[in-house]
């Protein structure tokens, strides 16, 4: 048969990885190239009293045990006498297995087999009973390459033909657990080539004449001496190996003491793994070992049946093992959550037998098959060694993984160690103290957010710092405390079954994508205060739900539940504190249409992100009443269905503040990206609706305007949204087209009340640049009724509608200004350059004939060196009104195009060839012409030019008979009009044609 040479060998061995050779083999001694061999019981799957019928080689070699032949296969013991494990019976008539012939079985210098063997069948008339043998007969010298057999009760090896067949004089006993080996060194002495070994003791060394296995074409037999031999053994076989080359004494010795703690066979010679008693645990599986014996022989690198592999001892003397071995034969390889550093561990261990000093080692472990889904990237995995098998005073070491191989250098081991792997998964409130966390206490913080938080039940845990977890779990009876002004991030979800309480300004964001991942029975709660006063209104939205829904008679306050009534008027003495279901209502539709006002029961459902109205209690013994919300929190992706045209009460669905911006961007395919916010002022004292002291905040990505004062009174105490949206905020928002209104994790953000980030209505005083110019104007009347539009300039706006740039008036007001665009009057308008060249028509409303004032009461990063005017152009007067507001004299038969808003005043074509007047240009929206104001002799007029704001020239006239220029042809939009005197001089006017 064909045999490999050395040089191949060699050659193989440069060119594969280092890894193929691993010592993978028994105990870990021995690799697929020189391991031929490895049956070992606890491989067969197989019920008590099954046939064997093939026996997997665990070698790497594919050199399979078989039997095909009905009535001559062994049968399976599931629980035998040898540690439990199981074992092959062969009975002793006619059973028996095969191993095909194989390159690596025969063929070779040397040779070392071991045997687990219990006989059951000595000192009967068969007398004979192989544990295996590769022959063809016992008189055919030329196919003999070994047998190994018992001999009435002796042990008996024959290598190479019968010639030098030697039997060892020890006696042998039925049902007695033996650990048989034999091995042969043709490079030895004659006079001691082979030796046979029982339980790690060495019976006998012999005589062989031969130098080499013979390469025998016969099948290796198991349970007889060859084919057709008719005599069979009668006994329990649980593990048979092949090596081959002869171990050298510190490979014997690891291989030994790996069969014994595996069978509980007792040593009677060099018995160092100790760990497989009772008294030390019986740590009996998986065995494997390094070690230098006493001879200078050693092994450096092993693995073995396990996951384990201890390599490159850092110093090592004639005499020094390590051995290690398992808890468990079958690992399930799952992390349990221990309890003594709640920590998840590994539901195996091990433990070690140190016998000298061999310095520090590396290890390996193949996590190809450990449960490690519930693992987080962000901690490692780590080996933990202590002298305790509770781990509680464990030293770690961190793991680096590769692949499915996790590695560690220079671990020290003490004798009697145990070790497992572990990782850090969560932080645990235990009902007393905090465990693993980076904060304070080992509480969590910002830095723990691939950690998960487990509450247990006991003394309420509370978060005195900002914390960000993985997840959070509250256990049944547990309550965790997010104290005041203290924010809890989650990357994922909340598993409740007890109690979640965040205390005044505490806050929760969630960070997931998609849909929400939060569940449990038990409650989060969480507080914001609204107006007490009987007749206001506040706009809420809940942050919780319970059972995908909220109602209202779920609110509580820190007394507990709340009541309704039926009247106009709650009892602002009543106990439990009492509110009016009167003054309950959501809105979805028509920005007109009163009736779309649905009043709603306090048992009526509420979709999370819808808002809903309710008015105060009256009770004067606070300003501001407390309100809680408990259920569920509302987490991840929210929709809100509406139709084109329609206005929507929307509201903060989230226990955190709303980022406006964010939720503008996101849905400005659908809404017309203004927010609008509801104020009544604290001097309100009527339900009577045109008595009302308030109105509606306006926001967009521009900027925001507050809540007029209107003729009914009373002082904002909000001033104008900004951007954030507090919890249990709700708002109206106009869709401009069919779609999906959506609230986001990803809008959610941190800002307190407290340091004016958020004001119930509310808005946020943030902090970022914004290097955009912008301007308030007011308008006043005698009275101090006022209103504010502004204005600003983003490269994102043009001169239409801009969706989340021009907001529309929210109010419906008696007296009042606004920006004029087309079809549309504006609190705010966005254009997109600054240029002192334009001219901003400004609408005007007067229904009260008197006194008002105009006034910029507030400039962003407006030029310097520019001031702005209110230019009348029925007067052609240019009023500075940067500094100080102008009052003028107005009636109800005012122009609504009179006044336009300008940064630099008129100017006269040309002091010679025009008249001296005073010269203004400005376009009147209601007769849609063009008004050439002082220009007393037109033919001074070389051109009059329109041109749209892509700079095309829409209309040329050359010749200008009149001061009044019908522009009706033109459609409607914004344009710019040129006017040009014959000495070359320019004015320009821009002006909207609606």
């Amino acid at each position: 048969m064909f045999k490999l040479t050395l040089f191949p060998i060699l050659l193989l061995a440069l060119l594969c990885p280092i890894y193929i050779f691993s010592q993978s083999g028994p105990g870990g001694v021995g690799n697929t190239s020189t391991n031929g061999l490895w049956l070992k019981v606890d491989d067969l799957k197989l019920l008590d009293g099954e046939v064997v019928s093939n026996w997997r080689d665990a070698s790497g070699n594919n050199n399979d045990a078989n039997q095909t032949i009905t009535g001559e296969q062994p049968s399976f013991i599931s629980n035998s006498s040898l540690n439990n494990y199981p074992s092959v019976d062969f009975n002793g008539v006619r059973d028996w297995l095969k191993v095909d012939d194989a390159d690596i079985l025969d063929g070779t210098t040397a040779i070392t087999y071991f045997s687990v063997f219990k006989p059951k069948g000595l000192y009967t008339s068969n007398n004979v009973h192989a544990i295996l043998g590769k022959r063809l007969t016992y008189s055919v010298s030329a196919n003999y390459a070994y047998t190994f057999f018992l001999y009435n009760n002796k042990l008996t090896t024959d290598i190479v033909n019968s010639n030098n067949r030697y039997t060892s004089s020890a006696s042998f006993s039925n049902d007695e657990n033996y650990i048989l080996s034999f091995d042969f060194d043709g490079s030895n002495p004659i006079n001691s080539r082979s030796s046979m070994s029982r339980n790690g003791s060495v019976l006998l060394t012999a005589k062989e004449n031969s130098t080499s296995i013979i390469n025998s074409n016969q099948p290796l037999t198991i349970g007889t001496m060859n084919v057709d031999y008719n005599r069979y053994s009668k006994g329990e076989m649980s593990e048979l190996i092949h090596f081959n080359y002869k171990l050298n004494q510190a490979e014997t010795i690891i291989v030994n003491n790996y069969l014994s703690a595996k069978y509980n066979i007792a040593l009677t010679a060099n018995n160092f793994y100790t760990n497989d008693n009772i008294a030390n645990g019986d740590f009996d599986h998986h065995v494997a070992g390094i070690g230098q014996a006493s001879d200078g022989s050693n092994h450096l690198d092993s693995q073995g049946s396990g996951i384990v592999r201890i390599n490159a001892p850092s110093a090592l003397s004639n005499g020094d093992y390590l051995f290690w071995g398992e808890d468990k034969k079958d690992p399930s390889y799952n992390f349990v959550t221990e309890t003594v550093h709640y920590r998840e561990q590994l539901d195996s261990k091990w433990r070690v037998s140190k016998i000298g000093n061999l310095g520090t080692v590396n290890m390996s472990f193949d996590i190809s098959a450990l449960d490690l889904t519930a693992k987080q990237s962000c901690q490692p995995l780590q080996l933990i060694v202590d002298s305790n098998s509770a781990f509680s005073t464990a030293t770690s070491y961190d793991l680096t993984i590769s692949g499915s191989t996790a590695t560690v250098s220079g671990v020290s081991f003490s004798d009697g160690d145990y070790f497992t792997l572990s990782y850090l998964d969560q932080i645990v409130w235990d009902g007393t103290s905090y465990f693993n966390g980076s904060g304070i206490g080992s509480a969590p913080n910002a830095s723990d957010s691939c950690l998960k938080l487990t509450v247990k039940s006991g003394a309420i845990g509370i978060l005195n710092e900002a914390g960000y977890v993985r997840e959070v779990q509250v256990e049944l009876g547990a309550t965790l405390q997010v104290n005041d002004g203290v924010l809890l991030e989650v990357e994922n979800g909340i598993w409740n079954n007890g109690t979640i309480t965040f205390v005044d300004e505490a806050q929760l964001i969630q960070k997931h994508t998609g849909t929400s991942l939060n569940s449990g029975s038990g409650d989060l709660t969480i507080s914001q205060e609204g107006s007490n006063n009987l007749y206001n209104y506040n706009y809420w939205s809940a942050p919780v739900h319970r059972n995908g829904n909220w109602q209202v008679n779920y609110l509580e306050t820190e007394t507990g539940p709340i009541g309704f009534t039926s009247s106009n008027d709650a009892n602002p003495l009543a106990s439990p504190m009492e509110w009016s279901n009167r003054w309950l209502y959501t809105f979805n539709g028509l920005a007109d249409a009163y009736a779309d006002w649905h009043d709603i029961s306090p048992t009526t459902p509420i979709t999370p992100g819808l808002g809903y109205t309710m008015k105060g209690s009256g009770n004067l013994s606070v300003l501001e009443q407390k309100y809680t919300f408990k259920g569920i929190a509302n987490d991840g992706d929210i929709f809100i269905d509406v139709l084109a045209g329609d206005e929507v009460l929307v509201g903060n669905p989230f226990p955190s503040a709303l980022d406006a911006v964010q939720f503008i961007k996101d849905n400005l395919s659908v809404i017309d990206g203004s927010l609008y916010f509801y104020e009544q002022f604290a001097s309100n004292d009527t339900h009577v609706l045109n008595q009302y002291q308030g109105g509606y905040a306006t926001y967009n990505l521009l900027g925001a305007v507050s809540v007029p004062i209107p003729v009914n009174g009373g002082v904002s105490s909000k001033g104008g949204p900004k951007d954030y949206i507090p919890v249990g905020q709700s708002f109206f928002v106009k869709a401009h087209t069919d779609g999906t209104i959506v609230f986001k994790n990803s809008q959610r953000a941190f800002k307190k009340e407290s340091l004016g980030e958020s004001v119930f209505y509310r808005t946020s005083e943030e902090t970022t640049t914004d290097t955009r110019i912008k301007y308030w104007l007011a308008f006043r009347d005698a009275a101090s009724n006022e209103s504010t539009i502004a204005l600003g300039y983003d490269t994102n706006a043009n001169a239409g509608f801009n969706h989340g740039y021009d907001s529309r008036t929210f109010n419906e007001l008696s007296n009042e200004i606004y920006w004029a665009i087309t079809d549309e009057e504006l609190c705010i308008q966005a254009l997109n350059s600054f240029d002192v060249l334009d001219e901003i028509p400004l609408g005007i409303h007067i229904t009260d004939s008197g006194a008002y004032t105009f006034e910029i009461t507030e400039t962003l990063n407006f030029p310097e060196s520019e001031t702005i005017y209110l230019k009348d152009n029925q007067t052609n007067m240019f009023y500075d009104i940067m500094d100080n507001g102008i009052t003028l004299n107005l009636n109800s038969s005012v122009d609504v195009s009179r006044f336009s808003i300008v940064y630099q005043e008129g100017q006269v074509l040309s002091s010679q060839d025009l008249d001296a007047n005073p010269v203004s240009v400005f376009y009147n929206i209601e007769k849609e012409t063009l008004v050439l104001h002082g220009i007393e002799n037109l033919n001074e007029i070389q051109s009059l030019n329109i041109y749209n704001l892509l700079g095309q020239n829409i209309q040329s006239l050359n010749n200008v008979n009149s001061e009044n220029v019908d522009l009706s042809f033109l459609n409607s939009g914004m344009y710019i009009a040129e006017i040009t005197d014959r000495s070359n001089k320019k004015i320009k006017l821009k002006f909207v044609k609606r």
